[in-house]
Protein backbone atom coordinates (compact mmCIF):
# COMPACT_ATOMS: atom_id res chain seq x y z
CA UNK A 1 0.00 0.00 0.00
CA UNK A 2 1.02 3.10 -0.94
CA UNK A 3 2.51 5.54 1.70
CA UNK A 4 -0.37 8.29 0.58
CA UNK A 5 -3.29 5.44 1.19
CA UNK A 6 -1.42 4.87 4.91
CA UNK A 7 -1.64 8.60 5.47
CA UNK A 8 -5.27 8.81 4.32
CA UNK A 9 -6.31 6.16 6.57
CA UNK A 10 -4.58 7.46 10.16
CA UNK A 11 -6.41 10.65 9.34
CA UNK A 12 -9.88 9.02 8.97
CA UNK A 13 -10.64 8.96 12.73
CA UNK A 14 -10.25 13.17 12.42
CA UNK A 15 -11.74 13.31 9.11
CA UNK A 16 -14.82 11.56 9.48
CA UNK A 17 -16.20 13.07 12.85
CA UNK A 18 -15.88 16.45 11.64
CA UNK A 19 -16.91 15.78 7.81
CA UNK A 20 -20.41 14.13 9.14
CA UNK A 21 -20.71 17.26 11.75
CA UNK A 22 -20.78 19.26 8.49
CA UNK A 23 -22.29 17.11 6.21
CA UNK A 24 -25.47 16.76 8.46
CA UNK A 25 -25.53 20.90 8.80
CA UNK A 26 -25.09 20.94 4.69
CA UNK A 27 -27.76 18.27 3.72
CA UNK A 28 -30.33 19.31 6.60
CA UNK A 29 -33.68 19.35 4.79
CA UNK A 30 -32.70 17.49 2.13
CA UNK A 31 -33.54 14.23 2.60
CA UNK A 32 -29.97 13.27 1.58
CA UNK A 33 -28.48 11.23 4.62
CA UNK A 34 -24.92 12.46 5.33
CA UNK A 35 -23.76 8.72 6.09
CA UNK A 36 -24.62 7.76 2.32
CA UNK A 37 -22.35 10.73 1.13
CA UNK A 38 -19.57 9.95 3.64
CA UNK A 39 -19.59 6.74 2.48
CA UNK A 40 -19.05 7.45 -1.13
CA UNK A 41 -16.80 10.34 -0.62
CA UNK A 42 -14.18 8.59 2.03
CA UNK A 43 -14.41 5.93 -0.96
CA UNK A 44 -13.91 8.02 -3.68
CA UNK A 45 -11.21 9.68 -1.88
CA UNK A 46 -9.63 6.66 -0.96
CA UNK A 47 -9.48 5.20 -4.36
CA UNK A 48 -8.02 8.66 -5.75
CA UNK A 49 -5.42 9.20 -3.04
CA UNK A 50 -2.62 9.00 -5.30
CA UNK A 51 -3.57 12.01 -7.19
CA UNK A 52 -4.45 14.54 -4.20
CA UNK A 53 -1.75 16.83 -4.87
CA UNK A 54 -1.12 18.36 -1.44
CA UNK A 55 -2.28 21.61 -1.94
CA UNK A 56 -5.13 22.08 0.75
CA UNK A 57 -5.16 19.60 3.47
CA UNK A 58 -6.83 16.46 3.28
CA UNK A 59 -10.41 17.65 4.96
CA UNK A 60 -10.82 20.34 2.75
CA UNK A 61 -9.98 17.63 -0.23
CA UNK A 62 -12.67 15.41 1.36
CA UNK A 63 -14.93 18.49 1.74
CA UNK A 64 -15.24 19.32 -1.61
CA UNK A 65 -16.06 15.77 -2.53
CA UNK A 66 -18.83 15.46 -1.05
CA UNK A 67 -20.35 18.50 -1.54
CA UNK A 68 -19.54 17.59 -4.77
CA UNK A 69 -21.53 14.39 -4.20
CA UNK A 70 -24.21 16.23 -2.40
CA UNK A 71 -24.65 18.65 -5.19
CA UNK A 72 -25.40 15.53 -8.05
CA UNK A 73 -27.48 13.86 -5.69
CA UNK A 74 -29.57 16.53 -5.02
CA UNK A 75 -29.63 16.91 -9.13
CA UNK A 76 -30.71 13.42 -9.04
CA UNK A 77 -33.46 13.86 -6.48
CA UNK A 78 -35.06 16.94 -7.89
CA UNK A 79 -36.78 15.84 -10.34
CA UNK A 80 -38.49 13.65 -8.01
CA UNK A 81 -39.36 15.68 -5.28
CA UNK A 82 -38.54 19.75 -4.27
CA UNK A 83 -36.21 19.73 -0.99
CA UNK A 84 -38.36 19.44 2.00
CA UNK A 85 -38.18 20.74 5.54
CA UNK A 86 -36.94 18.28 7.77
CA UNK A 87 -38.45 18.54 11.43
CA UNK A 88 -36.55 20.66 14.09
CA UNK A 89 -36.56 16.78 15.96
CA UNK A 90 -34.44 15.28 13.33
CA UNK A 91 -31.22 17.64 13.64
CA UNK A 92 -28.17 15.49 15.27
CA UNK A 93 -27.60 16.89 18.81
CA UNK A 94 -25.41 15.98 21.11
CA UNK A 95 -26.99 16.79 24.59
CA UNK A 96 -24.00 16.80 26.16
CA UNK A 97 -22.65 19.68 24.42
CA UNK A 98 -25.33 22.14 25.82
CA UNK A 99 -25.70 23.16 29.73
CA UNK A 100 -29.31 23.99 29.31
CA UNK A 101 -32.58 22.36 26.81
CA UNK A 102 -32.50 26.28 26.58
CA UNK A 103 -29.41 26.33 24.45
CA UNK A 104 -30.43 22.89 22.73
CA UNK A 105 -33.56 24.41 21.40
CA UNK A 106 -31.08 27.75 20.28
CA UNK A 107 -28.98 25.62 18.02
CA UNK A 108 -31.89 23.80 16.55
CA UNK A 109 -33.73 26.89 15.84
CA UNK A 110 -30.50 28.30 14.13
CA UNK A 111 -29.87 24.84 12.58
CA UNK A 112 -33.92 24.78 11.01
CA UNK A 113 -32.54 28.88 9.57
CA UNK A 114 -29.98 27.99 8.10
CA UNK A 115 -31.67 24.96 6.27
CA UNK A 116 -34.36 27.69 5.08
CA UNK A 117 -30.93 29.60 2.77
CA UNK A 118 -29.93 29.44 -0.61
CA UNK A 119 -27.71 27.41 -1.60
CA UNK A 120 -24.89 29.55 -2.06
CA UNK A 121 -25.46 31.21 1.42
CA UNK A 122 -26.08 28.41 3.47
CA UNK A 123 -22.76 26.25 2.16
CA UNK A 124 -20.59 29.45 3.38
CA UNK A 125 -21.98 29.75 6.83
CA UNK A 126 -22.06 25.82 7.27
CA UNK A 127 -18.24 25.98 6.35
CA UNK A 128 -17.18 29.00 8.63
CA UNK A 129 -19.65 28.83 11.06
CA UNK A 130 -20.26 25.18 12.11
CA UNK A 131 -17.09 23.71 10.58
CA UNK A 132 -15.21 26.30 11.61
CA UNK A 133 -12.82 26.57 8.19
CA UNK A 134 -10.89 29.57 7.59
CA UNK A 135 -11.99 31.85 4.28
CA UNK A 136 -8.61 30.54 3.02
CA UNK A 137 -10.10 26.97 3.03
CA UNK A 138 -13.35 27.36 1.82
CA UNK A 139 -11.81 29.60 -1.21
CA UNK A 140 -10.08 26.45 -1.66
CA UNK A 141 -13.14 24.05 -1.75
CA UNK A 142 -15.57 26.46 -3.38
CA UNK A 143 -12.69 28.14 -5.72
CA UNK A 144 -14.26 31.31 -5.50
CA UNK A 145 -12.34 33.98 -3.93
CA UNK A 146 -12.26 35.65 -0.42
CA UNK A 147 -13.92 38.75 -0.62
CA UNK A 148 -16.88 36.73 -2.56
CA UNK A 149 -17.22 34.69 0.64
CA UNK A 150 -17.26 37.46 2.89
CA UNK A 151 -20.04 38.94 0.58
CA UNK A 152 -22.04 35.94 0.78
CA UNK A 153 -21.42 35.65 4.40
CA UNK A 154 -22.59 39.00 4.63
CA UNK A 155 -25.76 38.48 2.59
CA UNK A 156 -26.50 34.97 4.26
CA UNK A 157 -26.49 36.54 8.08
CA UNK A 158 -29.24 39.54 7.13
CA UNK A 159 -31.14 36.91 5.25
CA UNK A 160 -31.07 34.43 8.22
CA UNK A 161 -31.96 37.47 10.02
CA UNK A 162 -34.88 37.75 8.31
CA UNK A 163 -35.40 34.08 8.31
CA UNK A 164 -35.51 34.22 12.39
CA UNK A 165 -37.81 36.81 12.56
CA UNK A 166 -40.26 34.88 10.29
CA UNK A 167 -40.06 32.06 12.85
CA UNK A 168 -40.85 34.61 15.35
CA UNK A 169 -37.36 34.48 16.78
CA UNK A 170 -36.01 38.07 18.46
CA UNK A 171 -32.81 36.89 19.99
CA UNK A 172 -31.06 33.88 20.57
Amino acid sequence: MSSSKDEFKKQIPELYPRLHRAMTAYLAGSNVEPDDILQEAFLKAYRSVEQFEGKSGFYTWLYSIARNLSIDEFRKRKHEKKRSSVPVEDFEIESDDFESDDQKENVLILRKAISELPELLKTVVVMKTIDGMSYSEISDVLDVNEQTLKNRMFRARKELAGILDKMGVNEL
